[in-house]
């Protein structure tokens, strides 16, 4: 091997150790906030994607939304209701658990348990 692809190779070493660190550091930081929110949403049978608007009505309504929320950055309004507690006046649109993609963009959520609260 030569010198020049030694260093080459160095350089791609040190490159992914740098981004396991900052992977490492970021889990660190996060404490623990996306493994509560796994557990949130495994313990959800169906979530609905609101607005701004529509988390106002709720929160007019005396619900609280979930603590596991206001530790994500940006902050989300996460409600958990049961489906017979969801006024009618809400029109959310569904989103699939196992997109959280869609998820995380919506500005809140109502996450339907599977048991009553």
């Amino acid at each position: 091997m030569t010198s020049e692809r030694l260093h080459a190779r160095l350089r791609q070493i040190r490159a992914r150790a740098a981004i396991r660190a900052w992977e490492a550091r970021q889990i660190r930081h996060a404490r623990g906030v996306w493994f509560r929110l796994e557990l949130l949403l495994a313990h959800s049978r169906r979530a609905l994607a609101i607005s701004a608007a529509d988390a106002a009505l709720l929160r007019a309504d005396g619900l609280e939304p979930h603590a596991v929320g206001h530790e994500l950055e940006p902050a989300k309004l996460i409600f958990v209701v049961s489906e017979d507690r969801v006024p009618s006046a809400i029109s959310g649109e569904d989103v699939p658990l196992q997109d959280d993609h869609r998820l995380l963009l919506a500005p809140a959520l109502i996450l339907i348990p599977f048991h009553r609260e």
